[in-house]
């Protein structure tokens, strides 16, 4: 009985950690209020600075790697660290302080496998992953590079058409990463983990700000782009 209610605590804990609003309170804490900003990573960038806002994505990821080394250093089971990873996700996807609406999850997710496989002999399934996000990340990138008298605020800007292959990339790179756990004869709490993580992502995706989306009526494009790029309109 005693264990089951450490478990619990270490799972609502995760959760209460990944649901602290680190960007919010960085930028009240610097004069500037981004808390009805579509985007807190890309407002802590462009907003609050680039150093607060890298800051910021090392906060987040840092949800996810948390949990992970906790329950592995109390040796809990790896099924309920699993879990406590993604009840941090969960945290930081469906906050209890913003009511119940944050952020995509995805630094946070990425906090849990980076952790999980260095953890368990997993490397080449982060590799694997990486590889997806830094693909996607030169795509988007190089076009606006090459443009001629664009400022680096906008060569950064994740909007407009270049980015429209980074979401789809990083997408690809959390869903390979069940799909090699298990060729690699990882756990098979680590395989769900991330089917599991994966999963939360797209609904996230798809669910966030939809009722608005939808105010006119439902449409089809409107879902798809939202799980393949990660917007309503391409």
């Amino acid at each position: 009985m005693m264990l089951l209610v450490l478990y619990t605590l270490l799972i609502v804990a995760s959760y209460l950690l990944g649901a602290i609003p680190f960007m919010i309170l960085i930028s009240r804490a610097r004069g500037v209020d981004i808390s009805h900003e579509p985007d807190l990573h890309q407002a802590m960038w462009f907003k609050v600075g680039r150093r607060w806002g890298l800051f910021a994505v090392l906060l987040d990821i840092l949800k996810g790697v948390v949990p992970i080394l906790a329950g592995l250093l109390l040796q809990f089971p790896l099924a309920v660290t699993v879990l406590a990873g993604l009840a941090a996700v969960c945290g930081q996807m469906w906050t209890v302080f913003r009511k119940f609406d944050g952020e995509r999850g995805n630094t946070t997710g990425a906090g849990m496998i980076i952790t999980l496989t260095f953890a368990l002999n997993g490397i080449l399934t982060l590799v694997i992953a990486i590889c997806f996000v830094i693909v996607g990340i030169i795509l988007r990138t190089v076009t606006r590079w090459r443009a001629s008298g664009a400022t680096l605020n906008e060569r950064l800007r994740f909007k407009g058409s270049q980015s429209m292959v980074l979401p789809l990339l990083v997408m690809a790179g959390f869903a390979s990463c069940p799909v090699t756990a298990w060729l690699f004869g990882l756990p098979i709490e680590m395989t769900l983990g991330f089917l599991a993580l994966v999963l939360l992502l797209l609904i996230r995706r798809v669910t966030a700000g939809l009722r608005d989306d939808l105010r006119d009526g439902f449409r089809w494009s409107v879902i798809i782009n939202r799980l393949l790029y990660d917007r309503s309109e391409i």
